[in-house]
């Protein structure tokens, strides 16, 4: 997949609207960043080249083993990572913490979005749709979805969003809210961050990446949220251990036809000259 091909294509679709022409070229850099696995941006906070400001994180409570930067997190003694518990409410306003409930042991695909976005995010939600059709024999068993509101979007604002899409009641489909401070850790946290802060602050040019994860494998990957959905798709499955990758009908690759005679081709056969003959006609060097 060429990166640069996807977000030329996404300018030429913009219509000329500005949000979308900003949003769709800060993806380019982003997308590069964010698959530098586990280098410099993914998921900064454990083993990062990049330096941040000390910024204040609105969670509920303070935990001393995190560092005061956004995107922080800890290696575990079983090889996995732990982000700070956040608070969030989902699109029934329900209560929900960020490391217990939806990262500890999941496989989960991730964006960021927003209700009242006027860029790509109408786009990459019709994507993940499709993608989401695609898996829905795993769907929440145990695959999820994760649209987190970048606005400080309500519940109620959510809920609509996705009744109005047809995505209210999908299983494994949760919309999710906090506040800006706290989807700025969790972002960071995921590698979706620009160090230059005015840039990252910018909502109109926010990430159109998706993060998959597998916790209990500590394995993670990206794409562009825009890509085909059979490309999400199967690389939802890839998180999966070799072996236990479970089978989806649609992502069955379809064997080629098989290749057509060529009228008069006569395959040329051994070589009928004796191995003493050839031999003897080798070049003395």
């Amino acid at each position: 997949m060429s990166l640069s091909n996807d977000a030329g294509n996404h300018a030429n679709n913009s219509n000329g609207d500005p949000e979308i022409t900003a949003s769709r070229a800060m993806d380019r850099r982003r997308a590069i960043a964010s698959l530098l696995l586990p280098g410099a941006a993914l998921l900064g906070g454990c083993a990062s080249a990049v330096t941040a400001k000390p910024s204040a994180i609105a969670v509920d409570r303070v935990d001393p083993r995190f560092e005061d930067r956004p995107g922080a997190c800890i290696m575990q003694p079983d090889g996995t990572r732990a982000f700070r518990n956040h608070i969030l409410r989902d699109q029934d306003g329900n209560v929900v913490r960020y490391q217990d409930d939806l990262i500890e042991g999941q496989i989960f695909a991730a964006t960021f979005m927003y209700v009242n976005c006027k860029g790509i995010c109408a786009d990459m939600t019709s994507k993940m749709a499709q993608a989401y059709d695609i898996l829905t024999p795993v769907m929440a068993k145990p695959v999820r979805f994760y649209s987190f509101s970048l606005a400080e979007d309500s519940p109620a604002q959510m809920k609509e969003y996705m009744e109005a899409r047809g995505l209210y009641g999908r299983p494994g489909w949760t919309f999710l809210t906090a506040s800006e401070s706290v989807m700025k850790d969790i972002r960071w946290g995921f590698g979706f961050m620009d160090v230059n802060e005015e840039i990252d602050n910018n909502r109109v040019g926010h990430t159109g990446m998706v993060r998959f994860g597998n916790h209990k494998l500590d394995r993670w990957s990206s794409c562009p949220a825009l890509s085909n959905p059979v490309v999400t798709a199967r690389s939802v499955i890839s998180l999966y251990p070799p072996g236990q990758r479970p089978h989806i009908a649609a992502l069955e690759r379809v064997e080629p036809h098989p290749a057509r005679a060529i009228p008069g081709y006569q395959p040329v056969g051994p070589s009928s000259q004796a191995p003493s003959q050839a031999s003897s006609q080798a070049s003395p060097l």
